[in-house]
């Protein structure tokens, strides 16, 4: 007898058989025996979950009562046309011309159109006429995985039927059926692994089964099935999760080095790892078993839910997250699955214990010791020296910056808090410091400034500087300079040289200020000639120099 695989051998071939879809099958069956069969139908959903298989028992049950012969196929009812492969408009044209001949046998001729979302717009088009008024004889089964990609006038002429995924557990129970009635040996953990790696999709559960029946040779076990599909157990990770809650980095890390070294992927511990969180997450907040499919270790993951807090499991969610992003990026993945290790470890340590630590320091906050005071005060009145110079010199530009920050954070809204904090203390800081001074003293810390640029290599601005005679009112000090070029080369200094000077002459109110000269003649001349005389003028030689070359201007 030849071999049939799985999916084909106990595909079904009545409703009553398929899995997980009661909702679309009852519909159908409905719409049968009240004789309502629609033109056009549209199976929607996720791949292998049977809405091929629906196409073909819906195909055959409309034409039953009408076909009374045994073992008839329907070959000349049910016509099947694979969209992904025919998809050109000629492909339609040659479809819309067989549709208007009537069945040989039988009420309805059936078109099961899969993978419809394939066909290219201009073969779209073509079909939207005759898909809303088809002749009476004929049936269109659309199928796809991805509705969005279909046309909505051909969305709008259909009846549509949204398939399901298949539940683990449903999976599972179907799974456990067939390998008993094949005689197999099982462990009903290792049919839970098989329907898990199938996600949601019957076919692939099926095609999974004969993988692992043929390296096992019929004895369904958990070691072999984890080892062939490169999963790993629930028992597993609640093993390995008990260190990495009580916070034993050296059994974590000694842990997952087993686990790799017997073969499994980086990958599929990480997100493995992270969907067991997920499930202590969900039991630690509902304490029910709808949302977790693994009965067998049900009430285990309960008593593990309550080692850890629940946003402490969610940030080690997110430090997972991140590694299985960040995999691709690294040659040695396992070095990046210990680091993450590391963090979850480190994050999950007890926070009494931090708690205690606070505690104890201050229980032990030393008493003050009378003949120390003076000594203390003074340290206190130098750390606030200190300070106070540490602030005077955090300008505003570093005021600036922090401000800048985005207020989308609790951390940029602490370093505004500090920031505001500094500019008031500064604030204060020049309203007590406004000596007086005069021009004298003011040359002199020019002079000093002038010789401290100079040293950095900024040679024309210290010359600029001493040249420049400034003017003195009140604490406003004003420099005109000869040029928009030195202006502009001024002003890139005068926050800085500002800074400066009310230091040296502790004065926080000192303004330095920045002028271009004035020309002392507003005089214009339009033409060359006007110009000529005026130079003429002021020197009589050019006249000359212009007679003496007989020039004509």
């Amino acid at each position: 007898m030849d071999y049939k695989v799985s999916a084909l051998k106990y595909r079904p071939n009545e409703f009553s058989k398929v899995i997980g879809q009661n909702h679309v099958t009852d519909t159908l069956k409905n719409s049968i025996k009240e004789n309502k069969i629609p033109s056009a139908i549209l199976f929607c959903g996720p791949k292998g979950v049977g809405k091929t298989t629906c196409a073909r028992i819906y195909a055959r049950e409309i034409n039953k009562e009408f076909i009374q012969l045994e073992n008839y196929d329907y070959a000349f009812n049910i016509f099947e046309l694979d969209a992904a492969s025919n998809r050109k408009i000629d492909d339609i044209r040659d479809l819309l011309e067989k549709v208007k001949i009537p069945p040989q046998v039988g009420k309805y001729k059936v078109y099961i159109i899969d993978e419809v979302h394939m066909l290219t717009k201009e073969a779209e088009n073509a079909f939207l006429k005759t898909l809303e008024e088809p002749p009476p004889h004929i049936v269109f089964i659309l199928a796809t995985t991805e509705k969005n990609k279909i046309l909505p006038t051909i969305l709008s002429r259909c009846q549509i039927y949204d398939f399901n995924k298949i539940s683990d557990l449903e999976n599972k129970y179907y799974l456990e059926e067939i390998i008993k009635s094949e005689g197999y040996n099982y462990e009903s953990k290792a049919v839970s692994i098989i329907a898990k790696k199938a996600y949601g999709s019957l076919r692939d559960s099926l095609t999974i089964l004969d993988r692992v029946i043929n390296y096992t040779n019929g004895n369904i076990t958990l070691e072999k099935t984890s080892q062939i599909l490169n999963i790993l157990d629930t028992d597993t990770y609640i093993e390995l999760s008990d260190f990495i809650l009580k916070a034993e980095l050296n059994n974590a890390i000694l842990g997952f080095n087993e686990i790799s070294d017997k073969g499994f992927g980086e990958k599929d511990f990480l997100e493995g790892l992270v969907e067991h969180f997920r499930n202590l997450i969900v039991v630690k907040a509902s304490n029910t078993q709808s949302l977790i499919d693994d009965e067998n270790n049900f009430e285990k993951v309960i008593e593990q839910s309550k080692l850890a807090e629940q946003n402490k499991l969610i940030d080690a969610i997110e430090i997972l997250e991140g590694s299985i992003i960040n995999l691709s990026k690294f040659e040695n993945k396992k070095l990046v699955v210990e680091i993450s290790l590391m963090k979850i470890c480190k994050m999950s340590e007890p926070s009494n214990i931090s708690e205690k630590k606070k505690v104890e320091n201050t229980n032990s906050i030393p008493t003050i010791n009378p003949e120390k005071n003076s000594f203390k005060q003074n340290s206190i009145d130098e750390e606030k020296f200190q300070k106070s110079e540490l602030l005077k010199k955090s300008s505003a530009e570093n005021v600036k910056k922090v401000e800048n920050i985005s207020a989308l954070s609790l951390s940029s809204l602490k370093l505004k808090k500090q920031a505001r904090e500094e500019k008031d203390l500064i604030e204060s800081e020049k309203k007590k410091s406004s000596d007086i001074f005069n021009l004298n003293s003011l040359r002199d810390k020019i002079k000093k400034y002038s010789k401290k640029i100079n040293d950095l290599g900024k040679k024309s601005l210290s010359s600029l500087l001493e040249m420049n005679e400034p003017t003195l009112e009140e604490n406003s000090i004003t420099f005109t300079l000869p040029s928009k070029i030195s202006l502009i080369e001024f002003e890139k200094e005068r926050e800085a040289f500002t800074i400066f000077l009310q230091k040296e002459l502790n004065n926080y109110n000192i303004k330095v200020l920045s002028k271009i000269e004035e020309k002392k003649n507003g005089d214009y001349f339009s033409s060359p000639t006007e110009k000529l005389t005026k130079l003429i003028e002021i020197n009589p030689l050019v006249g000359k120099f212009k007679e003496d070359l007989k020039l004509d201007l």
